[in-house]
Order: structure tokens, then sequence, then C-alpha cells
């Protein structure tokens, strides 16, 4: 479907899927980041900024192209918080056409769209809210020009996975652990979830904090017991086909006021069917 701005005609576009452990560089530039997401698309069209070093673009209802007027466009430099939370910079609302415009310096980033109905320009997304985060959109600024981003958004039907935050940091019991892929590699940018029971078709009792570049998680829990595990790297909506996603055989046992330690959950492509809108069956 062709984007409805002027300003895309002759967008240049290329869709990669992205392993796990690999790392984008976009030809002719460098980068420190290593993307980490699946399906990523890099948008490569410039224009002269006569003086300005950024991003500009529209941002638009995917169904029926409408503008998105009062939506705010994040910008990530990597995605070790899978996208999530507070970016390193933010847009100011966008107009009634939906345009947007963000002096950057020069770099490769991820760029997200939101709006949530509250009119806030930070906090969960709700039911109703519009959202960019699947299209993980990447473009890299080049000192002295504009990239030419537009950005479609759709209507969150489901609530977020993760309702509630995350870490309890003044817990003293929990779960430090590690997210690996098939092969050992760490895998950086997901979640961990805990069960109180192996019923886990539903939202998670608890969370872990986001694993790191070595696939460090920690689960902060209220008290010690048997917990079940389960892994993935999106915070919405069930997994889809392909996305990595894990499951802990058996139950961890934990102390109250110990942690579990070593934990190793393998992530795999999710081969289940996908259900638009069951975020309370992560599987």
């Amino acid at each position: 479907m062709p984007l409805p701005s002027a300003i895309a005609k002759g967008l240049f576009t290329l869709s990669l899927s992205l392993l796990l452990a690999g790392c984008l560089v976009p030809q002719g530039t460098q980068s420190e980041s290593c993307p980490t997401l699946p399906d990523a698309t890099v948008v490569s069209t410039t224009i002269d900024g006569e003086g300005f070093t950024g991003v500009q673009g529209k941002v638009f209802i995917k169904k029926g192209e409408a503008p998105l007027e009062g939506g705010y466009v994040n910008i990530y430099p990597d995605t070790i918080s899978n996208l999530l939370g507070p970016s390193q910079f933010i847009s100011q609302p966008t107009a009634a056409d939906g345009s947007y415009r963000i002096a950057l310096p020069p770099g490769t980033y991820y760029v997200v769209a939101r709006k949530r109905m509250t009119g806030s320009a930070t906090g969960p997304l709700a039911p109703g809210d519009f959202y960019s985060e699947h299209q993980r959109i990447i473009t890299t600024v080049l000192d002295g020009k504009i990239s030419l981003v537009d950005l479609p958004v759709v209507s969150m039907k489901a609530p977020m996975f993760f309702k509630k935050e995350v870490v309890d940091s003044d817990s003293n019991t929990g779960i430090h652990g590690r997210l690996v892929d098939a092969t050992g590699k760490p895998v950086p940018g997901g979640f961990a979830m805990a069960y109180t029971d192996a019923t886990m078709k539903r939202l998670p009792d608890y969370a872990s904090t986001l694993s790191d570049a070595e696939g460090r998680f920690t689960i902060y829990l209220p008290s010690g017991g048997s917990y079940y595990l389960a892994a993935r790297i999106h915070a919405w909506d069930m997994p889809q086909p392909g996305e990595p996603y894990g499951l802990l055989a058996q139950p961890v046992a934990v102390k109250k006021g110990e942690f579990a330690k070593d934990v190793a959950i393998v992530l795999s492509p999710f081969s289940g069917s996908y259900e638009a809108g069951k975020s309370q069956r992560p599987f």
C-alpha cells in the first residue's frame, strides 16, 4: 500500500529479517548499535536539510490513511528497551496533517509513533491507543540531511501484555537468569514471565526486567514458592509465528529472602497459531 505523503514518493525501503544475534549497519554508515528485533524495515530516503539534521514525515492511520494529530514520535538508538518506555528523543505532538520533525545528531535510529488517547506522551498503551511498534522502522540520519520517515499506525485492540510495572526493586526474593537462543547465544531485549501455577494461558503474575546484552534478567517476587517460567520478546498480544518464545520445562523453587540463580530459558521461533487480540493467552 503506497504511503500517503508526497514526501514519501520514491521511498526506498529494504525489509530485513534480523537474527537476534545479528547486527545491522546500513551501507556507507557505521553504528555501534546492534539491532536485535526481527522484521525491521530500513528507510533510506533523505533530502538536503539546509542547515537542519534530523527526521521528518507524517503519521497516519494505516486503515484509511487519515492523518493522526496529537501523536508523538519516539526515537530509540537501539532495542535494549524493546522499544518500550522512555525514548532518547521525542517529537512535539503531530500537527493536524500528521506531520512531525525532530532534530537529531547523526546516527542510526529506530523510529516509533504512538498516540495515547489520554493525551500523555508517555506511559503504557491501552485499548484504543495508536502505535507503530510492529513496524520497527530504522533510519540513518546523516549530517546536514533529513531522513524522510512516514509512520503508519494501528489502533490497539487488546491491553498491554504487562499491565503493571514489571519490577519491584524493594523485593529481596526472586530469580536471576538468562535468555538464550538454541545455540546458547544471549537474547537481549526480552522478558521472562513467572506464573504461580501451570495454567499459563493468561497474563503473567510477574515479569522480569528487560534482558541485557548478555541475556540476563531478574524477576522480583513478593514471596517464595514454585514458579513456572516462560519468556518472549514482545510485551503485548500473544506471540506471532516465528517470534522467539520459550517455556521452562520444570518450575523453579524460590526461597523467601533469596534469589534462585543460573536459570536459563531457551527461546525458539514460536510455532503455534496466532489469534489477533488474544493478549491474555501468551501461547
